[in-house]
């Protein structure tokens, strides 16, 4: 279908004006986000300091020796994928520039490391701009963009905690615009960049290529989107790889998925989900009812996210105006992001952020999705609050009451938009 209303081009059009305006807002967010970099320099996480370390081998080693040694934090080896290797790389260059080896200035490292993420928080900021813009006008994408800029879903976890999630929410985020804009081919490329960073958006691959067969006659591009991704994957495994040999590669990159995951065994790591309202997190290897817990945690996303992806295709094939008809993608992807969160295992409570990376997008979609965004948002802030303030700083103590509350809480928040999803007659806007 090749539906697109006079209003939507028109909308897309006026997004593009007032600039000024949106570079006060990209400046805003920055300024935030630089100034908490500076102000906690001398207070890195847990994480920041394994990083500096992966910087350091990097250094030490090369590309090739990256994945051959351990950090000196927590004596492992190098769990991320390629695509955060390749990143790290760009920084340490930017860190010998500005300081000589062998001299170190650790402080100076970690505040460059989270440069990237920061990066990526602008660049969401401005995707929903131009998304929202699409739909709306220009005022509701500044609104937009403002969303991205300023409230608590991205810099917390990239200014303050300086991890790398936002690096792939960007990517997958600006996946779902190409594939909003009928770009399929680029869509499954950047989603591959996305993957590459973190595995965890490869669950809306299936919601991709629904689109793109509402879409496209051609069967043979159905395949090149995935060939193209997969080529991107050796391409940017082929510098840390032992070998460059395909299979040799693709066996490599399957171990250091591999590894990633088998960090953590428990049900949650301090994820407000499914699992922390059942109670305490435990193996995801014992059994209820003769079967794995990850067993069952997979069962009940795979059962979620196929029902959600066939509710897509019967809503896509009767709607005819193209900007309802995005606003019910990022709807799908929203409920398939925040399903995965609910549901499986081993999940890390900073992986809400794939999901409320779509919220300035969320925010226009509808009372229910807008509602269900700040009820998530929400949850998510006292969870970095309580993790933080527990781990980094022992500041707070465990508390299994607003642990089992909040998870309660963001289990609602999923079954109100499955239930607005799924209601016979759609929702207004």
């Amino acid at each position: 279908m090749r539906v697109r209303s006079s209003s939507l081009l028109a909308s897309t059009t006026s997004a593009r004006g007032r600039p000024w305006t949106l570079t006060a807002i990209l400046a805003a967010a920055l300024v935030l986000r630089v100034a908490l970099v500076v102000l906690l320099r001398h207070h890195l996480s847990h994480d920041a300091r394994i990083f500096i370390s992966w910087a350091h081998l990097l250094m030490q080693y090369g590309p090739h020796g990256l994945y051959a040694h351990v950090d000196a934090i927590d004596g492992y080896p190098v769990n991320y994928p390629p695509g955060y290797s390749v990143i790290l790389g760009a920084v340490t260059l930017v860190y010998r520039a500005l300081v000589a080896a062998p001299r170190e200035n650790d402080v100076l490292l970690g505040m460059l490391l989270k440069a990237p993420a920061i990066a990526a928080d602008l660049g969401l900021c401005i995707l929903a701009y131009g998304i929202v813009g699409r739909w709306f006008g220009v005022r509701a994408a500044l609104w937009a963009a403002a969303i991205a800029a300023l409230s608590p879903a991205t810099w917390p976890i990239s200014a303050v905690w300086g991890q790398v999630d936002s690096l792939c929410a960007m990517f997958m985020v600006l996946a779902l615009a190409c594939s909003l804009g009928r770009r399929y081919t680029l869509a499954w490329i950047v989603l591959s960049c996305a993957v590459l960073v973190k595995p965890l958006p490869v669950v809306v691959a299936p919601l991709i290529l629904a689109a793109q067969l509402r879409d496209e006659r051609r069967w043979w591009m159905l395949t090149l989107g995935p060939a193209a991704g997969l080529g991107l994957a050796y391409g940017v495994s082929l510098p840390f790889a032992p070998s460059a040999s395909p299979f040799a590669v693709a066996r490599w990159l399957g171990e250091c998925y591999s590894a990633g995951q088998s960090l953590s065994t428990q049900t949650s790591v301090n994820a407000y989900n499914l699992w922390t309202v059942l109670g305490p997190p435990v193996s995801d290897s014992l059994h209820a009812l003769g079967v794995p817990l990850h067993v069952w945690g997979w069962t009940a996303f795979g059962l979620l996210g196929v029902a959600v992806v066939a509710q897509y295709v019967l809503l896509g094939r009767v709607e005819r105006d193209r900007a309802a008809w995005e606003r019910l993608t990022t709807r799908a992807w929203f409920i398939v992001l925040t399903a995965m969160f609910c549901s499986l295992t081993r999940m890390h409570e900073r992986y809400i952020l794939f999901a409320l990376a779509l919220v300035p997008l969320v925010w226009f979609c509808g009372k229910i999705e807008r509602r269900a965004a700040l009820t998530l948002l929400a949850a998510f802030v006292v969870c970095v609050v309580l993790v933080l303030g527990f781990y980094e700083h022992h500041v707070f103590a465990e508390l299994p009451a607003a642990t089992r509350l909040l998870s309660a809480v963001n289990l609602i928040a999923l079954a109100t938009l499955l239930w607005a999803f799924f209601r016979p007659h759609p929702q207004g806007e």
